[in-house]
Order: structure tokens, then C-alpha cells, then sequence
């Protein structure tokens, strides 16, 4: 696919945005792509991100700089192309009209659930966290999509002084457990907790597990995980988990 704009929003992190084509099937929220340069081999394996924001015309990823494959595709520019492999993996389910969908998102991990803001803008509540206010990206984009934004610093130098789920802790006991569902994508550190906290209260919830992935279709394993079910392979039978599964 054909790179439109490659965009630094900081220092770290850019928006690559690929032409969309009508032979390319479109994302569903949640789901994931593999991205490598188009030419060589090296490095041989893509690197899996999440669908970030897409319409008719064009695709876009929120990618964090972290090694040298992302390295690599913070430098393409308007012109060149990058093989891409997907939409793949399960999607998140559309929440009940009866319940109000709460987001959690720390981090780069806010890319997965923003898609979820594409088919249903002002109804979700997004409780969003970072290290420090410069981390928390793209929050006025975020703003005019839902009803509610809460922000998260582990700094304090912007919004609640903790991580998100310091905050859920607080938000849940106000909320009654039956009327709100959760979606959430995070590091291992936010979603670990965060499930204990959704049994403890009974909230159905959706977790997007961010693990290491080689081939994206299921073959080498490498992104396995142990569930209630047996070892479910994250790509295939994730990203997206219900919690009960897990």
C-alpha cells in the first residue's frame, strides 16, 4: 500500500497513513495488521498494529518508536510503499444499547480501543493514562467523540494523579456494575489488575492482550496464551478476549 503522510506527533510517536484501495478488506475495531518496508527482507517479520482510524479512502496506525522495525517506518515518506497483511484477529463486540461502554487505555494501547469510537461516537465514557500529560496523545480528537474523557497522569501533571486503574477503582463504585461494559487495551502492568477489579464486580469486560506476534495467522505460536479454554493463540483467537475467557 501506498504511504499518504507519515506524521511525528512527538518525539517518539507518529501516525503512518496508508491509501486505502478497494481490493483492501476494511478493519473492524480491534483488529490488528502486520507492516514491513515493501522491499528486502530485512527485517524479515512484520510488526502487528492495531487499525487506529480509516475511512473510504485511507487507513491509518498510531505507532510508537521501539525498536528498529518501527525505526524503519517512521521513515517512509508520501510515495513509498509498505507490504501489509490483514485486517486479522477478532474484533471487539458491539456493546449492549442497554449499557454504557467504558474505555481504558494506557498508553499506546489507546490506538485498539479509538477504533471503537468509529461506529458510535458520544455515547462511550474513555478513562485514558499515561506517565506524564506529554504521553497522553491526541486527547483533542478524543474529546468531541465521546461523552466523558477522564485523564491520567502517574506524574500528576495532567488530570487524576495515578494510573487508570487507581481511577476505576473510584469510578466503579459509583457506577452500578450492571449498566456499564468495559473495552480495554493496555500494557500487562494495567490489564492484569484490571481484570481481578471487573470479576470482583461482575462487569462484562473486553480486553485487547498486547503480546509478541511473528506470523499473525496462527502457525508458529509464537504469541500463545494460557486461558480457562487451553492455549488460545492471540492473533487468531485474540487480540480481543471477553474476559471470562481468560
Amino acid at each position: 500500500m501506498e504511504v499518504i503522510d507519515n506524521r511525528e506527533i512527538t518525539d517518539r510517536v507518529f501516525i503512518l497513513r496508508l491509501r486505502l484501495t478497494e481490493s483492501v478488506l476494511k478493519p473492524e475495531p480491534g483488529q490488528f495488521y502486520l507492516l514491513r518496508p515493501d522491499t528486502g527482507y530485512d527485517p524479515l517479520l512484520g510488526r502487528p498494529f492495531s487499525a487506529f482510524r480509516w475511512n473510504s479512502d485511507w487507513i491509518e496506525f498510531l505507532i510508537r518508536k521501539t525498536g528498529r522495525g518501527t525505526a524503519l517506518l517512521s521513515k517512509f515518506r508520501p510515495g513509498d510503499h509498505i507490504r501489509l497483511l490483514g485486517p486479522l484477529g477478532r474484533t471487539f463486540p458491539s456493546p449492549s444499547p442497554h449499557k454504557t461502554p467504558v474505555l481504558l487505555a494506557g498508553g499506546i494501547g489507546m490506538a485498539s480501543v479509538y477504533s471503537l469510537l468509529l461506529n458510535r461516537k458520544g455515547d462511550y465514557i474513555f478513562i485514558y493514562g499515561a506517565k506524564s500529560a506529554p504521553e497522553l496523545l491526541l486527547t483533542e480528537d478524543i474529546k468531541p467523540l465521546v461523552r466523558e474523557l477522564y485523564l491520567c497522569t502517574d506524574d500528576g501533571s495532567m488530570g487524576f494523579q495515578g494510573n487508570v486503574i487507581e481511577f476505576f477503582k473510584k469510578f466503579v463504585k459509583e457506577a452500578p456494575s450492571h449498566s456499564i461494559v468495559v473495552y480495554a487495551c493496555g500494557p500487562r502492568e494495567m490489564t492484569e489488575p484490571l481484570m481481578k477489579l471487573l470479576r470482583t464486580y461482575n462487569i462484562e469486560g473486553y480486553i485487547s492482550l498486547e503480546e509478541r506476534m511473528a506470523c499473525g495467522l496462527g502457525a508458529c505460536m509464537g504469541c500463545a496464551k494460557h486461558t480457562k479454554r487451553g492455549m488460545k493463540r492471540v492473533c487468531m483467537e485474540g487480540p480481543v478476549f471477553n474476559i471470562e475467557e481468560l
